[in-house]
């Protein structure tokens, strides 16, 4: 749901940086945690970590009525 009829085109493009800027972004971020703190083992644990950041950045958004 889309807040104003004014400003979709600003909208649906706010919507696909933030779809398509991680999908650019984890490729890098793996690559020097890999390759930085330890090999493939080290990926997992620094995962858990963004996963659990992320959803508490989102945690206090309320629903669209």
């Amino acid at each position: 749901m889309l807040p104003s009829a004014d400003d979709y085109g600003k909208d649906l493009g706010v919507v696909n940086v933030a779809a398509t800027a991680p999908q650019a972004i984890a490729p890098a971020l793996a690559g020097l945690v890999v390759l930085q703190l330890g090999g493939y083992g080290a990926l997992f644990p620094v995962a858990i970590a963004l996963v659990l950041l992320g959803g508490l950045s989102v945690w206090r958004i309320r629903s669209v009525p």
